[in-house]
């Protein structure tokens, strides 16, 4: 946690800043409306193994840029200039998957381009390369908020900015590369596992399966009114691997704990196997990280995966996650 973000948290555990204001700004603030809306993914569309159920394409809010290769991209979504990654596997081959990887909370300061940081922080040309799959990487707006500035998705949902960034991103893929729609995942951690509860909630039905690390669900923050990452029915069944990192996986550190991602995680399992998604459960003692058995895991369960098909998991776990993981529900 940078120095900046920690002084900001700390002013908000320490005053009334949710009499005071009701929410932050973020760059994209007011620009879309919250709520049910045009631009919010119900275009026309066809792609690449689309299947029965599986959420139509939408009609691009914006002109979409060249996604065919790997790079860094700019797109107009929803009237705001937005950034993403691609990274496109080299060579390609066949219908490909695509894993939306969504990032944490990061400063601008240090990190100026965070897309392009996870990119090369965890190799995703080398896992596209591998599995020849599709990896997006969004970038979060920046949001503002009493002189403190840094990277968040609207795990608030107070507009629908952001997932409409999504859906954009979802048709200019389809347009332009050969992609399996059913064989679409979400991979999220911290702050992006955060929004990938949002996204299961909100566009459900454009997804395999998910991924979390260190996220969760109903988080009471004092900048928002309501809880953020607030978890509602998804609109289809989708496996969900779970994972968080003990006692002191928290935020921003056991000093100052505002965001508990161990019970924000044990809430959002309870809610899935509630709605009866089958739903695997682990557990490490790193902390507030990615271990290399849960990168590697997390990898496998997605490319595991495909839109309406039961889990590969449904009939147990393998040996290799037998002592950190927990079957915990399974879908009817």
């Amino acid at each position: 946690m940078s120095h900046p973000l920690h002084s900001l948290f700390l002013l908000l555990s320490l005053t009334a800043l949710a009499a005071a204001c009701s929410s932050g700004k973020s760059d994209n603030d007011g620009s879309v409306d919250s709520g049910e809306g045009e631009g919010e993914g119900e275009g026309e569309g066809e792609g690449e193994g689309e299947g029965e159920g599986v959420r139509p394409l939408a009609t691009p809010s914006g002109s979409c840029p060249d996604v065919s290769t790997s790079g860094f991209v700019t797109i107009n979504s929803a009237g705001t200039d937005r950034k993403a990654t691609i990274v496109v596997p080299e060579p390609s081959s066949g219908e490909m998957p695509v894993i939306f990887f969504f990032h944490g909370l990061m400063d601008p300061g240090s990190t100026p381009e965070p897309t392009e940081y996870m990119a090369n922080a965890l190799d995703m040309q080398a896992l596209a390369d591998a599995y020849n799959a599709v990896v997006v990487i969004p970038e979060a707006p920046i949001y503002d908020l009493f002189g403190f500035r840094f990277f968040l998705w609207d795990i608030a949902l107070e507009t629908d900015a952001d997932l409409i960034l999504f859906d954009d991103l979802r048709a200019c893929t389809a347009e332009q590369l050969d992609i399996d729609l059913t064989r679409t995942t979400a991979w999220g951690f911290s702050g992006g596992a955060l929004w990938t509860t949002v996204m299961a909630s909100q566009r459900g039905d454009a997804f395999a399966a998910i991924v979390e690390a260190s996220g969760g669900s109903d988080i009471e923050v004092p900048i928002w009114e309501v809880p953020a990452a607030r978890y509602e029915t998804p609109a289809h069944k989708m496996p969900a691997l779970l994972m968080s990192g003990g006692d002191s996986d928290v935020w921003p550190d056991p000093s100052l704990t505002l965001v508990d991602f161990e019970a924000a995680t044990d809430t959002l399992t309870d809610q899935l196997s509630a709605d009866n998604h089958t739903v695997v459960r682990c557990w490490h003692d790193a902390g507030h990280t990615i271990t290399n058995a849960g990168f590697q895991l997390s990898i496998d369960w997605l490319l595991s995966h495909t839109f309406g098909e039961p889990s590969p998991w449904a009939d147990g776990l393998s040996g290799s996650t037998d002592d950190w993981c927990e079957l915990v529900s399974v879908a009817d």
